[in-house]
């Protein structure tokens, strides 16, 4: 009997001993033995898939079958028409707001349902979103197809390995405490699968909020953290934000709701018309219909949002948060945490970096902001995001400015390793040594925010920041100088040098052949390299596209005339009516009458 139990201890402790080696067997190749820590991207808004579900936890479907994304709202054209037709019609018919305002807020109401959250800022929207609780090794085509089309990191997945490569997938309009503390159990998690003991985090955009909250809130994470890569983030929020928080629109003026506004953010023949099918609406009922819907957006929608409030500017919350949470206290007592945390930003940074973090910083300046806001030139920015917000504190000139013949850097930061550094943007439009980290934060020249996955040079330097370390600073290699510029040359590779170099040179003359053969060469050298400045790349282009066109490979692109019947139109109606709608325009019209008869009347007696 001692033998056989014996041997069943025995046994027992073979089979404890083989499942603890198991446990200890991590999802990477390397058992977390390599020098390359693995990366978690945390997105920016709008970057995770949210779906909508019924009331059965289904897939909503949209027509063509496919699932119904939440972001940024749900808008159903037939429940809109049926809502909007008959008030519409009415105030159209009387000229007065006859339900219209009310119908639209309905609408917008509607619209955004799925992204509505209660009293405790949370979601309370049928809703699911789409997280990779794996490594991008572990994903499927599908979801691979869906994080490399956000942030095309192959390159870094091909170095470190895909099962090194980390996508935070979370609910843009979701909490932001939620989300927060997800993120830092994620961090968790992936030390856990990698057998790593820190991580490195490239927080994008709004993922700036995210971290700001994440050291605020969880102070030990900074344990866990290898490289912080930052691109464009959101570490003060975004002046379009703080604008729609404080209802300080742009378009509440109805003078510039008709000359200009609209032309800042589409083409400006649409624009034109739309300006002139709004004049329907006598401009104080068309003001009233605005703001009520505006309000509406506010009051009921962005106000309960926590996440969204992470991208209020710190300048701007107290204000917004006394006008709008006064009755929400626990939506306040939420946001005020996350304002401590915001306020806190820079100085949990320089925690990092004491702590032996290694911290960059990737921006893009001198793209004006969306004209959403009165705010929208206060500050240089990437057309999302101010500068300041982005580049941590920098001083620059607003878009289309510089500072100033004669001007002197600043040299503020403590971080700037040699105060004889040279920190002034080629271009005299940004001072970088007032940046909290001078030597580590590399901007891009006109580059827009919305496009910064679509700078390959961009894409390069935070693969090279984190499958390596031989990126120390601005200063270490030529190919990712710390002023660069705007560009996305998949139409060069993919389809101008291919096409020229498709040309039987045997045909042409030696002139042209030489011509071309510059050009390519001119246009592969711009490929292949990081550095360039803003409008580099229209430079090649045209001249590779010229001489293709010359040569017969490439025909001339004849521009169309594009018309102008709506902006003559809303020109001249602005010029000799102002913003008053049509049902104004003939009483200003016989007053307009009276007042030239009456002032040619004068000038006969003077």
């Amino acid at each position: 009997m001692k033998k056989i139990v014996s041997f069943i201890l025995v046994f027992a402790l073979a089979v404890s001993m083989l499942s603890i080696s198991a446990s200890a067997t991590f999802k990477t190749e390397c058992n977390g033995e390599c020098d390359t820590c693995p990366a978690i991207v945390v997105p920016g808004i709008g970057q995770s898939n949210v779906w909508a579900l019924d009331k059965n936890g289904d897939y909503l479907l949209d027509s063509d079958g496919d699932r119904i994304s939440c972001f940024p709202a749900i808008f159903n054209v037939g429940s809109i028409v049926a809502k909007v037709l008959v008030p519409a019609l009415l105030t159209l018919t009387l000229q007065s707001d006859i339900g219209l305002s009310g119908a639209l807020c309905s609408v917008v109401l509607d619209a955004f349902a799925v992204n509505l959250c209660d009293e405790n800022g949370k979601n309370t929207g049928n809703i699911e979103v789409e997280k990779y609780l794996y490594s991008v090794a572990e994903c499927s085509e599908y979801e691979k197809e869906q994080i490399y089309d956000n942030i095309p990191l192959q390159a870094f997945a091909q170095i470190a390995g895909e099962d090194h490569l980390y996508y935070f997938a979370y609910n843009s309009f979701g909490n932001n405490a939620d989300t927060v503390k997800e993120l830092y159990e994620y961090i968790q998690m992936v030390k856990k699968e990698t057998g790593h003991d820190k991580v490195n985090i490239v927080p994008i955009s709004m993922g700036g909020s995210l971290a700001n909250a994440l050291l605020d809130y969880y102070p030990d994470v900074m344990n866990d953290l290898n490289k912080v890569v930052y691109i464009v983030p959101a570490l003060n929020g975004s002046t379009i934000v703080g604008d729609l928080y404080t209802k300080n629109f742009a378009f509440f003026d109805t003078d510039f709701l008709y000359n200009g506004f609209l032309e800042a953010l589409m083409d400006e023949e649409d624009a034109r018309m739309i300006e002139v099918i709004a004049r329907i609406l006598p401009d104080q009922v068309l003001s009233k219909v605005l703001k009520k819907v505006a309000n509406c957006l506010v009051e009921d929608v962005a106000a309960n949002i926590t996440s969204l409030w992470g991208l209020c500017p710190k300048e701007y919350y107290p204000e917004a948060a006394e006008a709008l949470l006064g009755s929400k206290p626990e939506i306040k007592k939420q946001t005020d945490r996350y304002y401590q945390a915001q306020c806190n930003s820079l100085d949990n940074i320089q925690k990092l970096v004491d702590n032996g973090v290694q911290v960059f910083n990737i921006v893009d300046y001198d793209v004006p902001l969306y004209l959403i806001g009165n705010s929208w030139n206060d500050d240089n920015a990437d057309g999302v995001i101010h500068l300041s917000s982005t580049a941590m504190g920098v001083h620059s000139a607003i878009c289309g400015e510089t500072l100033g013949e004669g001007y002197q850097q600043a040299n503020t930061s403590k971080n700037c390793s040699d105060k004889s550094h040279n920190h002034i943007s080629p271009d005299n439009v940004v001072d970088a040594s007032t940046g909290l980290l001078p030597d580590h934060t590399f901007y891009f020249d006109g580059q827009n925010h919305e496009q910064t996955a679509r700078n390959d040079a961009i894409i390069a330097l935070a693969t090279r920041l984190l499958s390596s370390n031989d990126i120390q600073d601005v200063y270490s290699t030529p190919d990712f100088p710390q002023f660069n510029g705007r560009r996305d040359p998949r139409a060069l590779k993919n389809n101008y040098i291919p096409t020229a170099k498709s040309v039987d040179t045997s045909a042409l003359s030696e002139a042209d052949a030489k011509e071309l053969a510059e050009a390519i060469a001119e246009a592969e050298a711009f490929v292949n390299a990081t550095a360039c400045y803003d409008g580099q790349q229209e430079e090649i282009e045209e001249r590779l596209i010229n001489i293709l066109v010359k040569v017969g490979a490439r025909e001339a692109e004849v521009p169309e005339e594009p018309s102008t019947f709506f902006t003559n139109l809303s020109l001249w109606l602005y010029d000799n009516y102002g913003p008053n709608g049509f049902v104004e325009m003939p009483v200003l019209t016989v007053i307009n009458i009276f007042k030239l008869i009456t002032n040619l009347i004068g000038s006969l007696f003077k």
